[in-house]
This record gives C-alpha cells, sequence and structure tokens, in this order.
C-alpha cells in the first residue's frame, strides 16, 4: 500500500501502570482508539519518554497527535504550588506530553487535546489552571458528573464561525451538549489560543489555536460520546487534518 493510501497515523499519549507486582503496561483508554478507528485513523500508542530527541523522534511516523486525559499537570509549570490534596500531578506525563504538544503546535501537527490533553495544551503553550474547581470557584457548576459516561448533562455555548464550531454545531445552532469528568480548567490562556466553547458558569471547554491547520483542545470527553455525530466530526477533523498534513508531507519530499 502506498504511504497515500493508508489511513493517517495518530498518535495516542499513554500512561504507564502497574497490572501486578512488578509487571508494568503501557495503556490508554480503548475509547480513544475505538473513536480514532471510527473516524478513519490508525491509532498508535505513544509512551511517555524523556529528552528532547526522543520526544521530537516521536512525531517522525505520526500524522497526528491525540492527547488524552488523566491525573493533573504539576502547577509547578505554571508557576504555582500545589494547591490540596486533591491535586494528583503525573510527572512522568508532564515531561513527556508538555515538550511534545510543543513540538507538535511548532510543525503545523494537527492535534486533538482531551480533558488533561486540553489541560496540557494550554499549559505548554504557556497558560495556567485552575487547579481544583470546587475549591477556587465555589459556585460553578459540578464538573465531575455521577451519569454514565455516554450521557452528556451539561450545555456548551460554542462559538460559530470557528473551527470547532463548525464541527459540532452543524446545524443545531450554537448550542450543544458534553459530559464532564474534571475538577481541573483552564484559567488564562495561553498566548494564541482562542477560546471557542464554554460552560454555563462560563468556564472554557474548547480552545482552538488560529493560523493553525488543526490545534484543537476540549475539555469533555467525545471519545464517549462518538454516537452523536457533533462529537465524532471531532475525530473526523483531527483524521482529516492528518490525511492533509500527509499529503503535504509527501509532496515534499518528492
Amino acid at each position: 500500500m502506498s504511504a497515500s493510501a493508508r489511513a493517517p497515523l495518530i498518535g495516542i499519549t499513554a500512561h504507564v501502570t502497574e497490572t501486578a507486582a512488578g509487571r508494568k503496561v503501557v495503556a490508554a483508554g480503548e475509547a480513544y482508539v475505538d473513536a480514532v478507528r471510527l473516524a478513519g485513523g490508525f491509532p498508535v500508542l505513544l509512551s511517555p519518554v524523556t529528552g528532547a530527541a526522543a520526544i521530537e523522534s516521536s512525531l517522525d511516523y505520526l500524522d497526528g497527535l491525540l492527547f488524552t486525559g488523566g491525573k493533573d499537570v504539576d502547577p509547578s509549570h505554571y508557576g504555582q504550588e500545589i494547591l490540596n490534596i486533591k491535586v494528583a500531578p503525573e510527572p512522568e506525563r508532564d515531561a513527556f506530553e508538555l515538550p511534545l504538544a510543543r513540538v507538535a503546535v511548532a510543525a503545523n501537527r494537527p492535534v486533538l487535546a482531551i480533558c488533561r490533553g486540553m489541560q496540557v495544551l494550554n499549559v505548554a503553550l504557556g497558560g495556567s489552571l485552575w487547579q481544583d474547581i470546587p475549591d477556587q470557584l465555589p459556585a460553578a457548576l459540578h464538573h465531575y458528573q455521577k451519569a454514565p459516561r455516554d450521557e452528556p448533562t451539561h450545555p456548551l455555548e460554542v462559538t460559530r464561525d470557528t473551527l470547532v464550531g463548525d464541527l459540532l454545531c452543524g446545524i443545531n445552532g450554537a448550542l450543544t451538549q458534553a459530559n464532564s469528568f474534571h475538577h481541573q480548567a483552564t484559567r488564562a490562556l495561553g498566548p494564541g489560543l482562542l477560546p471557542v466553547a464554554h460552560a454555563p458558569d462560563g468556564l472554557v471547554e474548547a480552545v482552538e489555536l488560529p493560523g493553525h491547520d488543526f490545534v484543537v483542545g476540549v475539555q469533555w470527553h467525545p471519545e464517549h460520546l462518538t454516537t452523536h455525530s457533533s462529537h465524532r466530526r471531532l475525530f473526523e477533523g483531527l483524521v482529516l487534518a492528518a490525511q492533509r498534513y500527509r499529503s503535504r508531507s509527501d509532496i515534499d519530499s518528492r
């Protein structure tokens, strides 16, 4: 099969977990893998690595990137100390994903960043986070739902005539519904990032980076909502952008 005919390779950030004493595995949620496949991409799990050369080489074989959810970005990366015991950093992932996000954006590589992934994207580009919504914003919505993951529980106000707006809204206007599984959120936006969706309490629920082909972050978990065409289109948008990236790379290499 020629390079142009194969499905775009989408790198999915994974984490290392211990399933038994002394036995570690590299893992990512199956729903991310399924969503990429459903959109026409070929999912590839990315194990955390360190060192600039190793991180940059992670991009060499990929056409696009999906930054997944997980625990918290260490607040030291945006100049703060840990607020309380609910803040649970993942230093191994931070050491890999923050520089990976910077390299990917600099290379105009298609990026979809989900939940923690959106927070990684924002911090990588110089932004900050609300470390614990219930503690710091007690009047905000409850953003960690008890309902099943495939059930939307709060509305989103989406900015029309944006990349995210075009993908999510279709003929349904500027309102859509999302699920919610986070206790942190974007506070100060990284330079260049544009807020393009908000929860009813005003918290930013989606960002994009104008001037780039496809750099999108969403705070909810669309991988569990792919039965809804609007959320499925986020993954289709990533795969289509990855296809365009590979086509340009094929032309440049001739």
